[in-house]
């Protein structure tokens, strides 16, 4: 480390976690941001007290910190290049605090092999899978997914900070976009393309090639690439050496230009696995317990990546055998006076076609919280998708990871249901929602739960869900 000090100007989900690792480095570090530490919500003050507790100073409702006091500085992505405070920089000869910084930092702590996984869809569920698989395999396996926090930055730094990885002989990791704008520079054996879907553009402009380009940032940061054949004409940089794999589907994928050595298929409805190897193919059915239509392509994924590391299929089989599915991906929650509930953190268009495949045949009620939990989505694209699906819609307006209300976001996702037949019904909280659904269930219908609260504040919208439906038995028990 070349300075001794470090200003990090912004407190949000970049500043937080550099500020954490430098200070756990021995780097005296102050964190300002313009809001004062009241502006925060509830859970960013929290990660704010255990920052000042370990040693980081905390300069709130500053405007104009003072950079001289600093050998180095670091900048939130969101600070424009026009701001002045890049102009006193260069101008005072600081140490800019980069990704290729916070990368090298990684990489120092994590010494061990290390698995990536990017992509729009499927992440967590293939973080999981191989999880399962290299332990299967007798590996002592270091994982981060954002089941742990849904800034898998910050929970990366939370696990260096409490020495989660020693012992660890392999680090499997989940790589959100998030992620990769702050370590986007650290060494991976392999790296994986789950799959690139216009998601998450609202975060980029509504560019999909700047979106295209951030995920693009695994390809430099691998030994050995992996990504789906979908991907191929998307990357406007490409790795000759890259290995495809694919999962069958209705898409115009181009597998003779981008063919795929692992290709996942149903036969007789059960998964099995081609694999091209030389010339050699040689297929296995590979048994899972899954609902999610979507698990397929994530265990396919998953396949490819044992195999080129260099597990084998007995292993592979053994450790998918004791993969039980993701928290809040088609995640079963139970029978509630006969009808079914499951809870998914699906949002848009394409994640929300393929959580909703495997029930599409029902009678569904579709509990629908507030899209716009972090950033603003496009609530129409939401709901003309889940309007060919449900024959009742209630959607709620409370955020949980803000503790906001905004019932406008509720009314617009059920103002773009074009389907008339749908019931559309707005409500404030996920609980409420939950008890009015059994209100109208009858046995053997089916709810889902959808909307990013189930990643992001995973425990407690399930428990709000949970709470709902049982309370809604209790009062519609007898209808």
């Amino acid at each position: 480390m070349n300075f001794e000090s470090c200003l990090v100007v912004g407190a949000g989900n970049a500043g937080r976690p550099v500020a954490r690792l430098l200070n756990h480095e021995g780097v005296n570090v102050t964190i300002s941001d313009t809001k004062t530490f009241d502006d925060f919500t509830t859970r960013r003050q929290d990660r704010l007290k255990i920052m000042e507790n370990e040693g980081v100073t905390l300069d709130l409702g500053n405007k104009s910190p003072d950079i001289t006091k600093y050998d180095a500085v670091f900048l939130a992505p969101t600070i424009p290049e026009s701001a002045p405070i890049r102009k006193e920089i260069k101008e005072h000869n600081k140490v800019e605090v980069t990704r290729k910084t916070i990368s090298v930092i990684i990489n120092r702590i994590l010494p061990m092999d290390k698995i990536g996984i990017t992509g729009s869809f499927g992440k967590t569920t293939t973080t999981d899978m191989l999880t399962n698989i290299f332990k299967a395999a007798g590996y002592n396996v270091y994982q981060c997914s954002s089941m742990k926090w849904n800034l898998v930055s910050e929970a990366i730094v939370d696990d260096i900070v409490k020495g989660e990885y020693i012992g660890a002989d392999i680090a499997i990791l989940e790589l959100p976009h998030g992620t990769l704008g702050l370590m986007g520079e650290i060494d991976l054996k392999i790296g994986v393309l789950t799959n690139l879907r216009p998601e998450h553009l609202c975060e980029f402009g509504g560019s999909m090639e700047k979106y295209v380009e951030r995920k693009a940032c695994i390809l430099p940061a691998s030994q050995k690439l992996i990504a789906n054949s979908q991907c191929g004409d998307l990357l406007t940089y490409k790795r000759e050496d890259t290995v495809y794999f694919n999962f069958e589907n209705d898409e115009a994928v181009n597998l003779d230009k981008y063919t795929p050595t692992y290709y996942g298929f149903y036969d007789d409805g059960k998964y099995n696995i081609r694999i091209v190897n030389n010339k050699e193919t040689t297929e296995s059915e590979i048994e899972i317990d899954t609902i999610a239509f979507y698990t397929y392509e994530n265990l396919t994924a998953a396949i490819a990546v044992s195999r080129e590391y260099g597990i084998s299929l007995n292993d592979i089989k053994k450790g998918i055998g004791m993969f039980t599915g993701v928290g809040g991906r088609m995640e079963y929650l139970g029978k509630f006076n006969g009808v079914d509930a499951y809870y998914d953190a699906s949002y848009g268009d394409q994640s929300v076609r393929q959580a909703l495949e495997s029930v599409k045949d029902e009678n569904l009620i579709i509990l629908y919280d507030n899209v716009d939990s972090t950033t603003i989505r496009d609530k129409a694209e939401s709901g003309r998708v889940i309007g060919d699906y449900a024959n009742i819609v209630i959607a709620t307006g409370y955020v949980e990871i803000t503790n906001t209300l905004d019932m406008d976001a509720a009314l617009d996702l059920l103002n773009a249901i074009e389907n008339d037949d749908v019931l559309k019904i707005a409500l404030c909280t996920l609980d409420e929602a939950a008890e009015l659904a059994m209100k109208y269930a009858k046995p053997g219908d089916i709810i889902v739960h959808l909307g990013p609260d189930a990643s992001n504040s995973y425990q407690q919208a399930k428990t709000r869900m949970i709470n709902g439906l049982n309370e809604g038995c209790k009062r519609y028990g007898n209808n």
